[in-house]
């Protein structure tokens, strides 16, 4: 079983946006794991039917096992940071500290995802499409600056899963944000005493509808300069270089 430094363990959101990250030179010597969630990447042959937030919460924690380790960093984005507070519910012994990356917590932060839960998967599917084709005016839409680096990055991260996975993701996050239970949820992973930091774009702060007892109750809240909800992205060494703080 690995001994020293504790990983860091990266958790994507719907679009896989972190696996680009240089992430072992800002962590070394502690190891950085970037899984792919069920669905996406290597794990694309994963029945739609078997994805939901707490399936890929429970996959986590069984490839952080598999990998020999007992105790991890969870750094989640978007979907992502709603799946690190289900590890940290679910298998406690495994979560050092979560950094919540502008992660799901209500249906107030749904809104993109409560349109794609809506769609037949064909218009997902016509959807990714359009945004593979075009992958720049995705970038523009979305006010970020074209640049050949975000493009290329961009358009790995808009080809690593498919719209069924996309879809049975959405329904997943209304399924598990619309009911009281997620809350609880993260109510009872503050109470437990795994530290939770919450981690912001300066320019998605306003969107992200974080209840203030649970700001009230973090460990910290850190904005990234400059940038929006997709910072790993924009400008991912300043967003290794400021989650690097955060880690013990």
């Amino acid at each position: 079983m690995p001994s020293g430094p504790l990983p860091v363990v990266l958790i994507h959101g719907i679009f896989q946006m972190l696996g680009h990250l240089p992430a072992a030179a800002f962590f070394a010597p502690r190891p950085a794991l970037i899984p792919d969630m069920l669905g996406y990447g290597s794990r694309d042959s994963v029945a739609p039917e078997a994805i939901s937030l707490r399936a890929q919460a429970d996959d986590i924690a069984a490839q952080i096992r598999r990998a020999g380790y007992v105790t991890a960093h969870m750094v989640g984005h978007s979907v992502g940071g709603a799946v690190a507070m289900l590890v940290a519910r679910h298998h406690p012994e495994i979560a050092a500290s979560v950094i919540n990356v502008e992660g799901n917590f209500t249906l107030d932060d749904a809104f993109w995802t409560g349109q794609l839960a809506a769609m037949p998967v064909p218009e997902v599917a016509a959807l990714l499409e359009g945004y593979r084709d075009d992958v720049s005016g995705w970038l523009r839409r979305a006010r970020i600056e074209p640049a050949p680096r975000r493009i290329a990055i961009a358009s790995r991260a808009l080809r690593a899963q498919s719209a069924a996975a996309v879809k049975a993701t959405a329904l997943s996050v209304i399924a598990t944000t619309a009911a009281p239970a997620f809350l609880d949820d993260v109510r009872a992973v503050l109470d437990s005493g795994i530290p939770v930091h919450l981690f912001a774009g300066e320019l998605s702060r306003d969107r992200w509808h974080v209840p203030e007892w649970v700001v009230s109750r973090a460990a910290s809240m850190t904005l990234q300069p400059g940038v929006g909800h997709m910072m790993m992205l924009e400008e991912p060494e300043e967003f290794l270089r400021l989650i690097s703080k955060l880690l013990p």
